[in-house]
């Protein structure tokens, strides 16, 4: 994502500087953001060391807590078809009426969105409560992930305990072994990558013990 950030080109910083502005005022700075590469290489940089600092230490809990909401998604997409989802996704902010997203964001850019077969992505977030939209289209539409288990959505940056698998079965497989099986069962459908980062361990290690399951 930061090397995206990175990628942005100078027309499209002066549109998004542009649509900041008529919301809320933007600081004096951030002005040269598309005329002054040295700024945004800063920016891009102080970003970085941000995201090591605050959010890497806590990706394991932020990934469970995505894992746990994707779930609940495709369960609405598979039940309800995707009306389902778009009305489930943030009902308090967001609300579909065909064929018509109905929108409320926090900057007060409250509107309509006509999709007219454009794609959208959804992406959960556990710092925002409200719905904000990215545009132009295909849209990015933020919303809050678990908003339906409020307790769940409030303890996501908590300290996680790891998978804790019986003695019994960690004695028979191994603690790496019973770990993974213990993952497995409670986020299934996780891909090797999020195993790993669940249980703590390579992905390459996490391809292995799941072949060796097969």
């Amino acid at each position: 994502m930061l090397e995206q950030v990175r990628a942005t080109s100078r027309r499209q910083i002066q549109a998004d500087l542009a649509d900041a502005a008529e919301y809320s005022s933007v600081p004096g700075w951030a002005r040269h953001l598309a005329d002054d590469a040295s700024l945004f290489d800063e920016v891009c940089t102080g970003l970085r060391e941000l995201h090591d600092s605050l959010l890497g230490p806590l990706w394991p809990q932020l990934n469970a807590h995505f894992m746990a909401d994707r779930a609940v998604r495709a369960r609405q997409l598979l039940t309800g078809g995707v009306e389902q989802l778009l009305a489930g996704a943030n009902p308090q902010w967001m609300r579909w009426n065909p064929p018509v997203l109905e929108v409320r964001m926090i900057n007060g850019a409250d509107g309509d969105l006509y999709l007219e077969g454009e794609g959208i992505t959804l992406v959960p977030s556990v710092f925002c409560l409200r719905t904000i939209v990215i545009s132009p289209a295909p849209f990015f539409i933020t919303y809050p992930a678990l908003h339906e288990q409020p307790l769940r959505q409030f303890t996501a940056l908590a300290p996680m305990p790891g998978p804790t698998p019986t003695a019994a079965v960690a004695a028979l497989l191994g603690r790496t072994r019973a770990a993974v099986l213990n993952a497995i069962a409670e986020y299934s459908g996780c891909s090797t990558k999020d195993l790993a980062t669940l249980v703590g361990i390579a992905p390459a290690s996490a391809s292995e013990h799941v072949s060796l399951m097969l």
